[in-house]
C-alpha cells in the first residue's frame, strides 16, 4: 500500500508538472486539449479514437485526473487481452466457489473502481455478449458478481478507446448499436502524428526534457536529424516516437543527438528539401523543374492523407478540380499517376 501510494503520489506530480512545459502547435491538438477539459469536470462517458501508440491511454488518464474523481481509482483495462472465458468474473467479480479454483469471493473491475474511472481500452474486442452486459451495467449502475445473489450499486465513469471504427462494426452487426451510443456520449478523436508534423519538434524536446531528469545529462538534437525526424511518416505514432528518442539518447555521445543516434531505417530517409533537390536536378528548363516539385509535393500530400483527394487539397489549399487537374497533367508528363 505504501509503494501504491508513492506511485500515485510521483504520477500526480508528474502530471501537474507537465502541464505547462509542453503546447500542442497544431490545431487539431489543441482543440482536442480543449474537449479534453471540457469533458473531463463532468460524468459523461467518454469514446477516445485514434491509431495505435497515438496516446489513448494518456487522454483517459488526463480525463481522470482533471476530473472530480480523481482522489478515486483509475483503472485501465485492456479488453483484447482478458479471455473470454474469463471476462464476466474480472469484470464483475464473482462469489466464493462460482469458478473454478475460487477459494474467496473477488472483487471485479467495476467495483475496483467505485466512485473512480474505468478505462475500457480495445473496446472492440469485446464479444457480443459481454457488449450487452456492459450495457446493462452502465444503465442500471448495479454489477452482479459470478454466483451472487445480491445486485451492487457502483458509481464509476466510463471511457473507452478503440483503433477501430465502431461505426462500420455496428453496420456488420460486430457492435451492440444502442452500447456504441452510449459510449460516444462525448467523442474524442487523436489524430495520427503524421498529420500534424507541427507537434513533432515540441514533442521530441518534451520527451528529452523528461530523459534529462534527476541530475541526467541534458541533450540537443542535431538540426538534419530533426529534419529527418519530422519527415518520418511514424506509423507507431508517439510510442514509436518515444522508443526512437530513448534509443538515441542512450546512444548519444558529446551532448547531442546526430542521425548516426536514429534507427538505421529511419536515418536513411532523406529529408523533402534534399529529395525534392535531386529530383530536378538536371531536369530542364526552370518551369519543368518547378512542376516535379509540384508534382512531389502534391504525391507526397495526398499519401500523408491516405488517397484522400478532398483532404488533400484542403491542405494544400487548392480547389478539388485544381488537384484533379494537375494529377492529369503530372501523369501525361509521367511525374505521377492519377491513382497517386
Amino acid at each position: 500500500m505504501r509503494g501504491l501510494k508513492a506511485e500515485n503520489q510521483a504520477l500526480r506530480q508528474m502530471v501537474a508538472g507537465e502541464k505547462g512545459v509542453f503546447h500542442f502547435a497544431s490545431t487539431s491538438m489543441t482543440e482536442m486539449e480543449r474537449l479534453v477539459s471540457k469533458v473531463a469536470v463532468t460524468d459523461s462517458t467518454v469514446l477516445i479514437t485514434g491509431e495505435s501508440g497515438t496516446g489513448k491511454g494518456v487522454t483517459a488518464r488526463s480525463i481522470h485526473e482533471m476530473s472530480p474523481r480523481s482522489e478515486f481509482p483509475f483503472i485501465p483495462v485492456n479488453c483484447g487481452a482478458i479471455p473470454e472465458n474469463l471476462l464476466e468474473s474480472e469484470f464483475f467479480g464473482h462469489a466464493k466457489g462460482a469458478v473454478t479454483g475460487a477459494d474467496r469471493a473477488r472483487k471485479g473491475l467495476f467495483s475496483q473502481a467505485d466512485r473512480g474511472t474505468l478505462f475500457l481500452d480495445e473496446i472492440g474486442e469485446l464479444p457480443l455478449h459481454m457488449q450487452t452486459k456492459l450495457l446493462h451495467v452502465i444503465e442500471d449502475k448495479e454489477v452482479r458478481p459470478l454466483g451472487g445473489e445480491q445486485a451492487r450499486r457502483v458509481d464509476v465513469r466510463i471511457v473507452a478507446a478503440t483503433n477501430r471504427n465502431l461505426g462500420d462494426m455496428v453496420k456488420e452487426g460486430r457492435f451492440r448499436e444502442d452500447l456504441y451510443f452510449r459510449l460516444s456520449v462525448f467523442h474524442i478523436h487523436i489524430p495520427p502524428l503524421r498529420e500534424r508534423r507541427e507537434d513533432i519538434s515540441r514533442l521530441i524536446r518534451f520527451v528529452l526534457h523528461g530523459m534529462g531528469g534527476n541530475g541526467k545529462k541534458q541533450l540537443e538534437l542535431d538540426p538534419m536529424a530533426e529534419e529527418i525526424l519530422v519527415d518520418y511518416p511514424w506509423p507507431g505514432n508517439v510510442r514509436e516516437l518515444e522508443n526512437v528518442i530513448n534509443r538515441a539518447y542512450i546512444l548519444a555521445d558529446g551532448g547531442r543527438i546526430s542521425l548516426a543516434d536514429l534507427p538505421p531505417d529511419i536515418a536513411r530517409q532523406t529529408p523533402v528539401r534534399e529529395r525534392s533537390g535531386m529530383d530536378v536536378a538536371g531536369a530542364g528548363g526552370l518551369r519543368e523543374q518547378l512542376r516535379r516539385v509540384e508534382a512531389d509535393i502534391i504525391v507526397r500530400t495526398l499519401r500523408e492523407c491516405s488517397g484522400d483527394r478532398r483532404a488533400a487539397a484542403q491542405r494544400l489549399e487548392i480547389g478539388l478540380s485544381s488537384l484533379y487537374r494537375k494529377l492529369e497533367e503530372f501523369e501525361a508528363m509521367g511525374m505521377a499517376r492519377s491513382d497517386a
